[in-house]
């Protein structure tokens, strides 16, 4: 059974909208990931994600979730000055996935989730979603990073304090999903000075929960290799585990989407 829509015929989309179904839509960036990390990361890992929890929920679950293309670009104004970092403004990332998404609503899907992988695509797509949801407040819209689906294991297993940008979770999971573009004689330990003190910002962004916003561009170390953790310590064994519990979260919340359906009127 087919999960990726850009290989679906139409008649076959026509018949998955008759059973209980999600549209995935992976969104991420073209954007620098370290000297050892290509510059899809963001965008392979949550697609990646997106993939296999929509054959697990098919098989499993008898639901239909649909993976869209992804989204490949996002805002990127933290690291556009390294070499092949291209981005969208906020404005026009807003733009489009409210398009996209209004898209899905016209052709008849009732739940959307966006799986995350860019952390500057946060703000725009909740706008997004925000903004379609004042036209549609009875479909069922979400969204969640792809990291969060498995923040558990994640966490639990981890061996650097810091995770944040081509560090240990996004490279061994590279290291899984395309390890032919990895080259781990390139990785290095890397923290950026705070923008703020640590009692308000913390570089940790899969852990903290004393996160604000911050709109700065970040101070460059030394080293400045485009790296916001320990990506020495990573491992193929920790990246399948992580992607693992991913898909296992993603499988539940899929259930949970499909069975929200119609509780708000």
């Amino acid at each position: 059974m087919k999960v990726m829509l850009e290989d679906m015929r139409w008649p076959e989309v026509e018949e998955a909208l008759k059973t209980p179904n999600v549209v995935i839509l992976p969104t991420g960036c073209l954007e620098q990931h370290g000297r050892h990390l290509p510059l899809s990361v963001d965008t392979r890992c949550a697609a990646h994600v997106s993939e296999l929890g929509a054959i697990r929920v098919r098989k499993e679950k008898n639901i239909r979730a649909l993976v869209a293309p992804p989204v490949s670009y996002g805002e990127t104004f933290t690291f556009r000055h390294y070499p092949g970092t291209v981005g969208l403004s906020v404005d026009t990332t807003i733009r489009v996935i409210e398009d996209i998404v209004r898209g899905f609503i016209s052709q008849g899907f009732k739940n959307i989730l966006v799986i995350n992988g860019h952390f500057s695509n946060t703000l725009p797509i909740s706008v997004a979603l925000r903004k379609i949801s004042s036209d549609f407040p009875e479909l069922g819209l979400f969204a969640v990073y792809w990291w969060v689906l498995g923040s558990e294991f994640i966490l639990g297993e981890r061996k650097s304090d810091v995770m944040a940008h081509a560090c240990e979770l996004e490279t061994s999971a590279t290291l899984v999903i395309q390890p032919e573009n990895v080259d781990m004689n390139e990785a290095v330990k890397e923290i950026p000075p705070l923008p703020l003190p640590e009692k308000w910002f913390s570089c940790d962004f899969y852990g903290s929960r004393k996160l604000i916003h911050t709109a700065r561009k970040f101070p460059q170390m030394g080293e400045d290799a485009g790296v916001m953790g320990d990506p020495t310590v990573s491992s193929k064994e920790y990246g399948e585990k992580a992607i693992e519990a991913c898909v296992d979260g993603l499988t539940e919340l899929l259930v949970e989407i499909v069975e929200s359906e119609g509780r708000i009127q």
